[in-house]
């Protein structure tokens, strides 16, 4: 019996760690977490994005409203 010996192959001892799928090289699992983890990605680009735009927006806003607030300060100033 000199088999038992011999080492067992870590695969054979953590199949999860071995990869069960030969063709792909990955477990259904960890296919699907990255395909979420890309969706999540693309998620977060779309709301930088987003986020920028609305910043500008805001940023636009608060210039308009700065030159409303000093124009009727000059009309306030200009009718006394």
């Amino acid at each position: 019996m000199a088999y038992q010996n011999r080492p067992l192959n870590s695969t054979l001892r953590h199949p999860s760690i071995g990869g069960g799928q030969a063709s792909t090289g990955q477990s259904p699992m960890l296919v699907a977490r990255i395909n979420e983890k890309k969706a999540e990605l693309e998620n977060l680009k779309e709301l930088r994005d987003l986020s920028a735009g609305l910043a500008s927006q805001m940023q636009a806003l608060e210039e308009k409203l700065s030159t409303l607030s000093d124009g009727a300060e000059e009309n306030v100033d200009g009718g006394e």
